[in-house]
């Protein structure tokens, strides 16, 4: 059997005056994320379908549904001015996505929207854009990313997954940044789809809720217990003095794995290992990054739903602080 996964994507992106000194960076982060997207659509065998809305006090559709791979530059098209009418964007790139067919194919959806300051314009009210979030069905992912905490505040009253909404600096660094989350959050999703999933609401976080034991034995490597040791952090300590403590050997800068916990910036050479909470059993291999969605660039990722698993990330820093009632991994 084919399996034909199609992805539409809508792209709801502020444009209001507060945006201006951001214009040029949020177009060139936004026609690099399109042609990643166009990328990966090909590498997982996946059609991607791109809608994008700018929004002021106003609403405006430039693309809708549009194959990724004859999406256009944004160049030409932004401009920032005027106030912020996040509810009525987010609520038309819904109304409108859901008039899309969903035959002969499996069908997901994903609202993505960006915006740097509060709701102001809106004619729709708060309740009106929860009540519609609220009862969307499990192929819906909604994903909004605001300025600080009390964007966080407002989004949850919007109606947003908490884990799918996340802060981002209002700087045109912050805007790369957001790009690379972006980027690592769509493998996650993309990856996830083509292993059946049809929505999230665990967008920024690793989830190895759904990762089945055979999954793991079939692609990693279990480590034998004679080349590693585990050792149960009592009171938080620096990863290399904590390690001394414990060893003969003293500590190798690498040879210990923490036990991922609170959000973090993962680099690209850093190794993975998960270990089954089940049975203890250790798998490690250049696949362990791929189970998790990781990327082959650096990327700040939180901690979601592990369900079975414990996640070991590689540290090669000699006064990381080890969490108090975390493992740590050192492998001989």
């Amino acid at each position: 059997m084919i399996q034909n996964y199609i992805n539409h994507i809508a792209l709801v992106v502020d444009k209001s005056g507060s945006m201006c000194n951001l214009s040029d960076t949020v177009v060139q982060v936004f026609d690099k994320e399109i042609g990643y997207l166009r990328k990966r659509s090909v590498e997982l065998k996946q059609e991607t379908r791109i809608s994008v809305y700018l929004f002021n006090e106003s609403v405006e559709c430039l693309v809708f549904d549009m194959d990724v791979m004859r999406m256009p530059s944004l160049a030409d098209q932004y401009y920032a001015d005027g106030g912020t009418a996040l509810i009525d964007a987010t609520l038309k790139s819904i109304t409108d996505m859901e008039r899309l067919p969903e035959l002969y194919g499996d069908h997901a959806f994903l609202i993505y929207t960006l915006t740097d300051g509060e709701e102001n314009r809106s004619r729709n009210t708060s309740e009106i854009l929860a009540a519609k979030l609220k009862h969307l069905k499990d192929n819906w992912t909604i994903v909004c990313m605001v300025p600080n905490a009390r964007g966080l505040h407002e989004a949850k009253k919007f109606g947003f997954p908490s884990a799918n909404t996340q802060v981002w600096s209002t700087t045109s660094s912050g805007v790369e940044q957001v790009g690379k989350e972006f980027r690592s959050a769509m493998d996650n999703y993309m990856v996830g789809r083509s292993k059946g999933q049809r929505g999230t609401k665990n967008f920024f976080q690793t989830d190895l809720s759904s990762v089945q034991s055979t999954t793991v034995q079939s692609n990693l490597s279990e480590l034998s217990p004679t080349v590693y040791s585990i050792f149960n952090v009592y009171v938080e300590s620096p990863i290399k003095e904590f390690v001394e403590t414990w060893t003969k050997s003293g500590y190798v800068s690498g040879s210990a794995y923490y036990e991922l916990m609170k959000p973090e910036t993962i680099q690209s050479y850093k190794e993975v290992c998960i270990q089954n909470r089940q049975n203890g059993k250790i798998y490690g291999g250049k696949s362990a990054r791929d189970i998790l969605s990781l990327p082959v660039y650096d990327v700040k990722v939180k901690p979601g739903d592990h369900g079975d698993w414990r996640i070991f990330v590689q540290s090669t820093s000699v006064n990381r602080k080890l969490i108090k009632g975390t493992l740590l991994l050192v492998r001989k």
